[in-house]
């Protein structure tokens, strides 16, 4: 059943007709089902994949995650997400690399080194963002800026911007 699933999403995510009203709860239906996140919501061209096959990887969204448009999330290295996340369009999320040092030239006979990224309540990630595997927590609340390149851990209700990221403010949160 769930490869039926997955092959009804690659059908499903590329087609104008699943952005329609009627049609988008179709397409979140799906998404919701085949990874267990019962308010995953995702936009046009999504992609969402293991990009290498390991034991670690998997993909859990605990509460309501928004994804915008041409996003690309990699779950080689497993992500658990929070509640009330937003991930805007052209975001990309890595979650492998290869070995760099003591390294072969050809890159393909490198080593794949996973990391697991956690991502907390609370968070907006801009459009654009990439999140890069050394990173494995984005703490509660924190907010990353449009077309930031996130290489460091966040603290709470910190807002990170430019390439690197750098935390540029601490936001006051009222209730």
């Amino acid at each position: 059943m769930r490869k039926i699933i997955k092959l009804l999403i690659l059908l499903v995510r590329n087609s104008p007709l699943f952005n329609v009203r009627g049609f988008r709860r179709v397409k979140w239906f799906l998404y919701q089902t085949y990874y267990r996140s019962p308010e995953l919501y995702v936009g046009e061209k999504v992609i969402i994949s293991v990009a290498h096959s390991n034991k670690d990887a998997h993909f859990l969204c605990k509460g309501e995650v928004n994804i915008g448009a041409d996003t690309y999330i990699d779950y080689s290295g497993g992500i658990i997400m929070g509640d009330k996340i937003a991930i805007s369009e052209g975001v990309k999320i890595f979650t492998h690399n290869h070995q760099i040092h003591d390294g072969h030239k050809n890159w393909k006979l490198n080593p794949i080194i996973f990391s697991s990224l956690e991502v907390d309540d609370y968070v907006w990630i801009g459009a654009g963002s990439i999140i890069l595997p050394s990173v494995t927590h984005i703490a509660e609340g924190s907010i990353i800026g449009a077309g930031a390149i996130l290489t460091k851990n966040t603290e709470p209700y910190g807002v990170y911007t430019g390439n690197p990221a750098q935390k540029t403010i601490n936001r006051r949160i009222l209730d």
